[in-house]
Parts: C-alpha cells; structure tokens; sequence
C-alpha cells in the first residue's frame, strides 16, 4: 500500500473537550490551513489506543469557514440555552423513522 504524503497543515489547538460517549477519544477544536484558505477544524483524536495501537486524530471531522463557525457557534447556543430540546418529551422538529 502506498504511503500518503505528510501534509503540514499548520494547525493551532485552540482546545479539546472531553466525550462522554466517545469513549477513547476527544474532540479537538483547531485552525488549520487547508483549501488556500485557514480553517475551522473540528476533529476527534484517539487517545486511547485502538485494537491496532493507533492513536491520534481519526478520519472523523470536518472543517469550517469563518463564517459557518459563527453559525456552528450560534445554533450551539441555542441548544445549550434552551431547557425544553433537553426533555425527553420534545417533539420539536422531529422526524419519524421507520424499522424498516
């Protein structure tokens, strides 16, 4: 198998935040530079070692704009803020899935 170049993306941590249900892992919050442009990386990182030994950032992320993290940033808000989308009972925008 062919060895994929190293790329330096130039990537500043801004922070990590622990994930209660990702077991293994946390979420990194960066800048990176990527697409001729400096980035919003969202990434999680391995800290636990998988089955194979791997630690360190997983395929799992994406990355923003300036401006999509605003909005990211915005509609964080207002589901931290509001009490009622953390009821169980909430019915607000959701979708039915079929067991099919």
């Amino acid at each position: 198998m062919a060895k994929r170049k190293e790329t330096d993306f130039k990537s500043t941590l801004i922070g990590s935040v622990p994930c209660k249900y990702q077991l293994g892992h946390e979420l990194h919050v960066m800048t990176s530079s990527a697409f001729n442009d400096r980035v919003l990386n969202i990434r999680l990182n391995r800290v636990i070692p998988s089955v194979t030994g791997y630690t360190g950032y997983t395929r799992t992320g994406f990355m923003l704009t300036r401006d999509e993290g605003r909005i990211l940033l915005e509609k964080l808000l207002l589901a931290l803020n509001d009490d009622d989308v953390w009821e169980e009972d909430v019915e607000l925008n959701m979708v039915e899935m079929d067991d099919d």
